[in-house]
């Protein structure tokens, strides 16, 4: 086959974005599909005949083992493509693997063994497993270091900005005055939260034959505990048995690892829609690279299209993995195939997840806080201490004090002290004038400190569950 030019992609992850994406490739590409289940059989065979079918390894050379690996180290595109010749001739992927390799032990001469490859499994097992491991791979190599690189990039924002005032706004409104290093570490720490679920995922597997109950195995081995022999293959390569299971495995599991990340997903879009309304209120701007346009018509545009595009993409990814996960857990009887042509597509809503945390960060890296406009808006809206005089006032006896404050604001906002003192006592006045859009920010301060604190126990937690030393 001719290397696919990316401009001939169907989809935009192998052409627009391939180059973001490239690396993917390793976990969701049919080629990784191809290898990842030729490794298993390989390895199944290995242990089924050290402890299965001991007898028969005095025939084999010292090296045969070696010589079963020589079979994967040397696999490439060229072997992979001798697969796919031969699954065209006999409409099944994983026969074609099992055939491929039956021709290669023949070749090296190994042709005695040929006859335990893929013994008593189903082709599901092997999918399963293939599947569940490649995405515990995706998790721990890519998935969670990328949440990581943000989730260092918004520590920083927060750090710089843990006393910056701001406005606050419920519901597009002016309210009270908070700090932008709090806003911004509420997201630090809830996808931070979230984050050490996702890492903490032990992706299911298992083995069960035609429809669960491992009817072959038993009945040409019913002296071997299948059971352990199973659950220690599938443990070795870092995956969970899961023993409840027809001819495929229940994607429960693997089901709440993609809501999981959907939800994770909708807090980081949510994170860009907030960004751009303060880009829109003047407080954010993105510095553009010297060479970039933003306009085919206006030259003075500079717009936010970084952080638009993560949005775009984490919102798509997001919707597509809900559906997986409560489509996976369906399947007729013991088997159907209408779970095969999704699974085909985990690569798709995990691309657009890594596309959308890829532009967000270079996002971060450009950003700009314009801390004049946020101190001159802290200014224009002096009815953010409304509560603040509200509740001072009813502390010192002011019974209809948020009436009173209510009606000073409806008829003009600035110069409110002084409107009062027609209606206040002026020792109470003096307890209002000690108020200031700098001082009353509450515990912001404190929290953003706290909520810091947290996220850095969360993500060296992350770091265990992936082994990161």
């Amino acid at each position: 086959m001719e290397n696919l030019n990316p401009l001939k992609s169907i989809t935009p992850i192998d052409g627009r974005y391939r180059e973001k994406l490239e690396k993917l490739e390793e976990y969701f590409s049919e080629y990784a599909f191809i290898k990842e289940r030729l490794i298993i059989e390989v390895e199944y065979l290995v242990k089924f005949l050290e402890e299965v079918e001991p007898s028969i390894l005095k025939n084999l050379p010292e090296n045969w083992k070696q010589i079963l690996d020589n079979i994967i180290i040397e696999f490439d595109l060229r072997e992979a493509e001798k697969i796919k010749e031969v699954e065209r001739r006999v409409g099944h992927d994983v026969v074609a693997i099992t055939i491929y390799l039956r021709e290669k032990l023949r070749q090296i001469g190994l042709e005695d063994i040929t006859r335990f490859i893929h013994f008593g499994l189903t082709s599901e097992d092997v999918n399963n497993i293939a599947y569940s491991t490649l995405l515990r791979k995706f998790n721990r190599e890519v998935f969670i270091p990328m949440i990581m690189n943000f989730l260092d990039k918004l520590e920083n924002l927060v750090l710089e900005h843990v006393s910056t005032v701001m406005v606050s706004r419920t519901h597009g409104v002016p309210a009270v005055p908070t700090t932008l290093g709090r806003f911004l570490a509420n997201y630090l720490y809830r996808v931070a939260r979230i984050s050490v679920d996702i890492a903490s995922t032990i992706f299911p597997a298992k083995i069960g034959g035609a429809v669960g109950d491992l009817n072959a195995l038993t009945l040409t081995y019913p002296n071997i505990d299948w059971h352990s022999f199973i659950e220690s293959f599938i443990k070795s390569r870092g995956l969970e048995y899961f023993p409840a299971s027809t001819q495929i495995l229940p994607h429960d599991e693997n089901s709440k690892y993609f809501s999981k990340i959907a939800i994770l997903n909708s807090i980081i879009s949510n994170f860009c829609r907030d960004l751009w309304f303060l880009s829109l209120l003047g407080y954010v701007s993105f510095h553009p690279l010297e060479s970039e346009i933003h306009s085919s018509t206006m030259p003075h545009k500079s717009n936010p299209t970084l952080l638009e595009n993560a949005e775009g993409a984490l919102d798509l990814a997001s919707n597509i993995l809900s559906y997986m996960s409560t489509r996976l857990i369906s399947s007729r009887l013991h088997r159907d195939l209408s779970d095969s042509v999704i699974k085909r597509f985990y690569g798709l809503p995990l691309s657009l997840t890594i596309l959308g945390l890829i532009n967000l960060c270079l996002a971060l890296d450009r950003v700009r806080i314009n801390k004049d406009k946020i101190e001159k808006d802290l200014k224009e809206y002096p009815e953010v201490l409304a509560e603040a005089y509200q509740v001072v006032l009813r502390k010192k006896g002011v019974t209809e004090a948020y009436e009173i404050v209510r009606h000073t604001l409806r008829e003009e906002k600035k110069d409110v002290i002084n409107r009062l003192r027609k209606i206040i006592p002026a020792d109470l006045l003096d307890e209002l004038e000690k108020i200031s859009l700098e001082n009353y920010i509450g515990k912001a301060v404190e929290i953003t400190f706290k909520l810091l604190e947290k996220t850095r126990e969360l993500k060296e937690t992350m770091l265990k569950k992936i082994d990161v030393k």
